[in-house]
């Protein structure tokens, strides 16, 4: 599964970082026999029970004592799948909703058949069971302990409220919420002035409660303001009041309220039962016979000793020493390939491959310091060569020189060119369609909307990819999309949002400078935004982190995937959707258009680069030139690409691109040709997870015999010959 998706260094560069020690003695730390090593059959309910905890967290991040939010990252970082820190029980939603999920999930359970399970598998069902069975009772204790909470804080629904309808990025009526939040601070000076009498234990209880409610409100006053013009204006002096009155208030209630009513008993606010919440539009249970049906990989600890995961091993001798590999060659004939399971044959063929490029890489003579082509710009990072690039494409299973993959950007580049020209003449610039990137530039929404018009956004992507029963959305996913504020700073760094477990917003505070404030806005319109949300959220790399979590135990972890799945994955939702119809208005197409144009540039100006050709400066005018990018903008881009603070490796620009059209040569040769629908191939896919596509190809695929000693490199592009390159490319 793509549990790891890291800026990509070289397919075996990151496999090798994990791999065990080894030198001299390589021979003798390598089974000679691996028939031992084959896994033993799981529990047909270990993903199951993995999916309940999962989606039972995720779905706590909803709610103002769910789990923790803020920070965020880049592609998942940021796990939302983490368990939270337990808080007081402040938000009758949250046990409403989960006392439908649990509901579901019972019912759900109840019509497993045990009989068909191992006894394993039945012990794991019974467990499950029991624990779902004992959060719903919790969700009674927790009801009462919200109703000993109102009896100090009445006004904590109106806080959670507010604060919920944030998390959902619900519209801001900024006159509205400070004068509920003044209310807020009334109310708790009546309570200041007349405290309730409460035991010690109650005041802890409600002390705690009211920092909580306090912390979130900071929360949720830090997303709006700033950015939000009319939020700010009213809402400065409110917030700073009720922050100082829920600070004095909680102190009070520590410190004084409980000393002096020792001897209360306990009471609780009479409020009504929590009934049980709607269920969902749709459920939010998956299908669990088709998750217990899975096949198991039989090679999967077989491919964690030979890449080290999980071991605590590392460091050691040279990890490029080919006795190492030589024996792990040698080790593989003592499996019958033809008995292995298809996963465990495409393990088999990984572990191969890997061991045969590592051999080559250990032969292979490089230029320690190849040509750079230098100018003024003070851009830093070394070029990594000719033959240096050929050596991590072929350990990329990338079967095409720099050279080609140089023409085949040209060429999509070309095709992008004549459908911007369609575009700019819908919106009345004839053939000018840098007039229509600029106009399409121009058209950002007014201060205060940009959260309002991402979250329509990643809505609409995810009812079009349900209506054209593209991929299956989770229901736990689809209401779990968060979102922050990207920070001024942050915006310096990185001046387009990015997402992961939640979407990080660009867009102007009051306090950037004028240049900074239409630099973002512009490169944040809603155009160019239409064709990336979903990139950053769903189908994109929110939803590749949250299948990683709930299917890491589906498949042996084939690294080496990188950004070549990592970013080819968004990507080609990028080229699917486009194809598909999903941007609807020209101005929609030219910002999907703009980003495709951006990707073609980067293989063209990243190899170049590395191979001397070009110099930092002349891949700054090309973006500036032939895409139409701020120079900004494009100097920060070129900046990230080579610097060596950055982190990316040399192949790293070029992976979006050439990723995104590996995976839609496989859709061509599967969906295409009637063998999988579209949700059978990109629900596998996301089961499979990050590895490189040629072997993703093999795992689905079966129509191909796969044997031990085939040849695996696939030309996803086909031949690459100057007759195929004037050919039209769709």
């Amino acid at each position: 599964m793509p549990r790891r998706i890291a800026p990509f260094l070289s397919f075996i560069v990151v496999l090798t970082c994990a791999i065990a020690a080894w030198g001299p003695q390589a021979q003798e730390t390598v089974p000679g026999d691996l028939k031992p090593l084959l896994a033993a059959p799981q529990s047909e309910m270990r993903m199951v029970v993995q999916r309940y905890t999962l989606d039972r967290t995720t779905l706590a991040g909803n709610y103002a004592n769910g789990a923790a939010r803020g920070g965020g990252g880049r592609r998942g970082r940021a796990n939302a799948d983490q368990p939270p820190t337990p808080l007081v029980p402040v938000s009758p939603a949250r046990i409403a909703r989960f006392k439908r999920f649990d509901a579901n999930w019972q019912a759900a359970l109840g019509r497993v058949d045990a009989s068909r399970l191992s006894p394993e598998a039945k012990s794991d069902l019974a467990k499950l069971s029991a624990t779902v069975a004992g959060n719903s009772a919790q969700l009674d204790e927790d009801a009462k302990t919200l109703a000993q909470v109102l009896t100090v804080a009445p006004f904590a629904p109106t806080i959670v409220r507010l604060v919920e309808a944030r998390i959902r990025v619900e519209d801001m009526n900024a006159q509205r919420a400070a004068a509920t939040i003044t209310e807020v601070t009334k109310e708790i000076a009546r309570l200041m002035a007349a405290p309730p009498r409460v035991n010690p234990d109650q005041a802890v209880l409600g002390a705690t409660a009211v920092e909580q409610l306090r912390a979130v409100t900071t929360e949720w006053f830090t997303f709006y303001n700033g950015y939000d013009p009319l939020f700010t204006w009213w809402m400065g002096v409110p917030h700073a009041k009720v922050d100082d009155a829920m600070k004095g208030y909680a102190s009070l209630l520590r410190e004084k309220v409980g000393a002096d009513n020792r001897s209360v008993p306990i009471s609780a606010a009479a409020m009504p039962p929590i009934a049980v919440g709607a269920q969902p539009p749709y459920p939010d249970v998956p299908d669990l016979n088709e998750i217990i049906g899975l096949p198991q990989d039989e090679m999967r600890d077989i491919v964690a000793r030979f890449t080290g995961d999980g071991t605590g091993r590392g460091g050691g001798n040279d990890p490029r020493d080919p006795t190492f590999y030589t024996a792990w060659l040698s080790a593989l004939k003592s499996l019958e390939f033809d008995k292995l399971s298809r996963n465990a044959q495409v393990d088999y063929l990984f572990i191969r491959r890997t061991a045969e490029t590592q051999i080559a890489r250990a032969n292979l003579k490089l230029d320690p310091n190849p040509p750079r082509k230098a100018d003024s710009t003070g851009i830093p990072g070394p070029a990594r060569g000719r033959e240096g690039l050929l050596q991590d494409l072929s350990e990329a299973m990338i079967p095409y020189t720099p050279e080609e993959l140089i023409a085949l950007a040209e060429k999509e580049f070309a095709w992008c060119d004549r459908e911007m020209i369609k575009a700019s003449r819908e919106m009345g610039f004839g053939d000018d369609w840098k007039k229509a990137v600029e106009k399409t530039k121009d058209d950002a929404v007014a201060p205060g909307d940009q959260p309002r018009m991402i979250r329509d956004l990643l809505y609409e992507a995810i009812d079009f990819l349900r209506a054209n029963k593209l991929i299956t959305v989770p229901q736990v996913a689809a209401e779990s999309l968060h979102m922050i504020m990207m920070t001024p700073e942050r915006q310096l760094v990185n001046p387009f949002f990015t997402g992961g477990s939640q979407i990080s917003v660009s867009y102007p505070t009051n306090t950037m400078d004028y240049e900074a404030r239409i630099q973002s806005m512009r490169g944040n319109n809603p155009g160019f935004s239409h064709a990336t949300a979903f990139h950053e959220m769903i189908p994109g790399h929110n939803l590749v982190a949250y299948m990683s979590a709930r299917f890491n135990d589906y498949r042996a972890n084939l690294t080496g995937g990188g950004a070549f799945f990592g970013e080819g994955w968004p990507l080609y939702w990028e080229l699917t959707l486009y194809d598909m119809g999903f941007n609807k208005t020209p101005e929609q197409r030219v910002g999907a258009l703009f980003w495709r144009m951006h990707r073609c540039a980067r293989i063209i100006f990243s190899l170049k680069f590395h191979m001397g050709q070009w110099s930092p400066r002349e891949a700054i005018d090309f973006l500036v030139e032939r895409v139409g990018h701020e120079r900004d903008n494009a100097t920060a881009e070129v900046r990230r690409s080579f610097d060596p603070a950055a982190g990316y490796g040399p192949l790293y620009q070029a992976a979006y691109l050439l990723g995104g059209l590996q995976l839609r040569g496989l859709r061509q040769e599967l969906v295409d040709r009637r063998v999988l629908t579209d949700l059978q191939f990109h629900d596998e896919i996301m089961r499979q997870g990050s590895m490189p596509i040629a072997l993703l190809r093999l795992a689905l695929d079966r129509r191909i015999r796969l044997t031990r000693d085939m040849n695996i490199d696939w030309k996803f592009y086909g031949e690459l010959t100057p007759q195929s390159l004037a050919a039209p490319a769709r």
